[in-house]
């Protein structure tokens, strides 16, 4: 048994064999950059038991393979890494701790030389520490000082929002049904928004895609950085009297979908049309609060 584990050829192939850590953190990383991940309820446990535990697993096997060239190149790899997932999921520390562990004692215990350890180690330090102050003031002077608060019929009830449209429920769930909010096509959605800001606050109405999230096991990616528009006048604590989707026919004789929408019962009706060609281009930077 001895002999096995001290085999050359076992260590080498365990090492090709840790890149699958890796592979998955990086996977995980880019997902995330360009989905916002959202846990499927009573989920989060189970999926940080099992998330830990391969952590645990893959940790003993690099620093059981601690002395080999594979295993010492994943170990500078894995801290930037870590530190983008870091940055795209702030605040998701089931993502972020077991990773950042494994990333740190890894680095440290790998057989890389001490000079490329105090190298690779201050710009890791500095690419930590100054990225996230950057992270945190960029987040504060793009991001804005308003508070977004998406009205569905999965509000907090125990939030103050909730206090402020309690006895509009029942008109909420009129107006935020899959049946009203989705496009005849199906490929948008409209849903309203609770804005608290500076000011007096509105209620402000978009337009996203609608079936493009990645649904699996532990959690779903939904998409994001992809949103029109369609109002923003709207007066907070108070549900539009009415918002759905048109079908408009245009001049050439194609067909158009268009959100309709009226602020309150006296106001003039609006209208935004939604096609391919009017839905702004993917922000790649609403993880820094960017809108």
């Amino acid at each position: 048994m001895k002999d096995l584990i001290t085999n050359i050829w076992v260590k080498r192939c365990v090492a090709v064999f840790n890149i699958t850590y890796l592979a998955v953190i990086t996977l995980l990383t880019y997902a995330t950059f360009l989905y916002r991940l959202e846990f499927v309820d009573g989920m989060q446990g189970t999926f940080l038991v099992i998330f830990a535990a391969a952590s645990l697993f893959f940790l003993i096997l690099m620093i059981y393979t601690r002395e080999l060239i594979l295993t010492r190149f994943i170990s500078l790899l894995l801290l930037p890494v870590v530190f983008c997932l870091i940055l795209f999921n702030m605040g998701q520390w089931i993502l972020i701790v077991p990773p950042f562990i494994v990333a740190l004692v890894v680095f440290f215990a790998a057989g890389t030389s001490e000079n490329t350890k105090v190298i690779m180690g201050t710009i890791y330090l500095l690419l930590y520490v100054l990225g996230l102050v950057a992270y945190f003031v960029l987040n504060m002077l793009m991001g804005g000082s308003s508070v977004e608060t998406t009205l569905d019929m999965n509000l907090d009830r125990s939030g103050s929002v909730y206090a402020i449209y309690e006895d509009q429920m029942e008109k909420l769930a009129q107006l935020s049904s899959d049946e009203n909010t989705i496009s005849p096509d199906g490929k948008y959605r409209f849903y309203l928004v609770d804005v608290k800001d500076s000011a007096d606050g509105a209620i402000k109405i978009y337009v996203e895609p609608y079936g493009q999230d990645r649904e699996l096991k532990f959690f779903t990616l939904k998409q994001q950085g992809i949103r029109k528009t369609i109002a923003s006048n709207g007066i907070r604590g108070i549900l539009p009297a009415s918002v759905g989707w048109t079908i408009r026919t245009r001049a050439d004789g194609t067909r158009e979908y268009a959100v309709q929408y009226r602020v309150t019962e006296e106001s003039a009706l609006g209208e935004s049309s939604v096609t391919e060609q009017n839905m702004p281009e993917k922000n790649y930077l609403v993880f820094l609060g960017i809108s």
